[in-house]
C-alpha cells in the first residue's frame, strides 16, 4: 500500500479506543457493497472443488484486477497508484497463501469498458499464454458525516486545546476473487472478503501531527497520509487491501489448507 505510518510520542490509546467504539455505531450507518463478480463472470457455475486435486502445483496463473464503481452508491475509484499497489498486494498474498504463482499481470486493452464481457477477459488471458486466471474485483461504499475531534495543538507548536470541526468518513470494502480455467471458462473457486477503514480530517485543514488519520481496527496503528488530498484514497486502499487479505484466506481454506510449494523470495 502506498501509505505512510508515522510514530508519535504521545499515547493514542484513549483516542483509538473511543474511535473504535464510535466506529461500531458508525459502521451501522453504511451498507456493504453488493457482490459484483457475476457482472464479470456471467452466470458461470462453480465446479466441484475436488478439481483442485488435478491442478498442477504450483498453478501458473495470470491476474487481472478491476475496480468496480458501477453501483449507484459506489465510492469513487481508486487512484492509479493505489490500483498498482493493490494488484501487487493481491499477487503477493496469493503466492504466500495458496499453491499458485502469478506469472502474468493481465491488463484490459480497454480500461473504460466496465464490466468487460467474460469471453473478452478469457481472450486477454489466452493472449498472455496463461492457462488459469485469477479475476479480482474491488468495490466499496462510503459515507462521510460531520464530526468534532480532540485538538492538542498543531505541528507548529500551538498549544490550543479543545475540539475542532471536521468530517469522519468510512469506507466499506468488498474484494471478490475467482480462479478460472481459461481453456474451458470454468470457475474453479470464488471467494470474497470484507473490510472497513475510517478517515478523520479537519475542516478547514490545519497543519497537524494528528489529522488526517486513517484507522482500520483497534489492533493496527493509525496511518497518517502525507497529503490531505490523498487521505480518502489512502482510506479506500487500506480497506481494499484488508478485504483482499480476507478473500485470499477464504481461498486458502477452499483449497484445503496451507501452501504446499516453497515460498518465493518476494513473499
Amino acid at each position: 500500500m502506498i501509505i505512510v505510518s508515522r510514530s508519535r510520542s504521545r499515547s493514542f490509546l484513549p483516542i483509538i479506543l473511543a474511535t473504535g467504539l464510535v466506529s461500531l455505531v458508525f459502521a451501522g450507518c453504511g451498507e456493504w457493497p453488493q457482490a459484483r463478480l457475476d457482472a464479470y463472470l456471467g452466470q458461470q457455475p462453480i465446479q466441484d472443488l475436488s478439481r483442485f486435486a488435478g491442478l498442477p502445483v504450483p498453478v501458473q496463473a495470470g491476474l487481472v484486477l478491476f475496480n468496480d464503481t458501477t453501483a449507484p452508491d459506489s465510492a469513487p475509484e481508486l487512484s492509479e497508484a493505489s490500483l498498482t499497489s493493490l494488484t501487487e498486494h493481491v499477487r503477493k498474498q496469493l503466492v504466500h497463501d495458496v499453491p499458485l504463482e502469478v506469472v502474468r499481470i493481465v491488463h484490459s486493452p480497454d480500461p473504460g469498458a466496465s464490466p468487460p464481457k467474460f469471453p473478452s477477459v478469457l481472450q486477454w488471458a489466452k493472449d498472455e499464454h496463461v492457462d488459469y486466471l485469477v479475476i479480482t474485483v474491488l468495490s466499496s461504499s462510503e459515507i462521510e458525516v460531520p464530526e468534532r475531534f480532540p485538538w492538542r495543538g498543531s505541528s507548529l507548536g500551538a498549544i490550543a486545546r479543545g475540539l475542532q470541526f471536521g468530517y469522519r468518513a468510512e469506507n466499506l470494502a468488498l474484494a471478490e476473487l475467482a480462479l478460472v480455467d481459461v481453456s474451458t471458462g470454468h470457475v474453479l473457486a470464488r471467494v470474497e472478503g470484507n473490510a472497513w477503514a475510517s478517515l478523520d480530517r479537519l475542516d478547514p485543514p490545519i497543519e497537524s501531527n494528528e489529522y488526517p488519520v486513517v484507522r482500520r481496527n483497534l489492533e493496527d496503528p493509525p496511518i497518517y497520509p502525507e497529503k490531505e488530498e490523498d487521505a480518502h484514497d489512502v482510506m479506500r486502499a487500506v480497506a481494499a487491501g484488508d478485504a483482499v487479505n480476507q478473500a485470499v484466506l477464504h481461498l486458502k481454506e477452499a483449497w484445503g489448507g496451507s501452501r504446499t510449494v516453497p515460498a518465493t523470495s518476494d513473499n
